[in-house]
């Protein structure tokens, strides 16, 4: 084997090491976001409001509306606390300490049954994954 050969061949290497570890990184960093969704959908299912706020960001805005309006919202909403809460589907988008999740939500049953997605905008603080914006899509 000549010696442009093995130097293409290390850098080919190389470059599939790079690439793997990058999937292997997004793909883990998706999976904790899942789970964060999965967990805030349990508290909102749960009853427990502070749980789901426990998952935004104090920099939250979404429009006119802020930190405090979206507390008070969710607040009301899990008040009414209509079970069972799943997650149908999401498709999550991460680069560096910012992320991108598309779900779909589906509540209640039979005749209370309520399927929305949301698009929700999140960013690595203090290395936790907060929501800093979130908005409702596909009614």
């Amino acid at each position: 084997m000549n010696f442009y050969v093995k130097v293409g061949a290390g850098v080919g290497g190389l470059i599939l090491i790079a690439v793997a570890a990058v999937f292997l990184l997004s793909s883990s960093e998706e999976k904790v976001i899942e789970k964060l969704l999965e967990g805030g959908l349990k508290a909102a299912e749960e009853g427990n409001a502070e749980g789901v706020i426990a998952l935004l960001s104090t920099d939250y805005r979404n429009g006119d509306q802020n930190f405090d309006g979206i507390c008070r919202r969710i607040r009301q909403a899990v008040a009414q606390r209509i079970t069972p809460a799943r997650m149908d589907g999401a498709a999550i988008q991460v680069s560096g300490d910012d992320a991108e999740a598309n779900v779909k939500v589906v509540v209640g049953a039979l005749q209370l049954r309520r399927e929305f997605g949301l698009r929700l905008k999140l960013k690595k603080e203090h290395g936790q994954w907060k929501v800093i914006s979130a908005e409702e899509v596909g009614r």
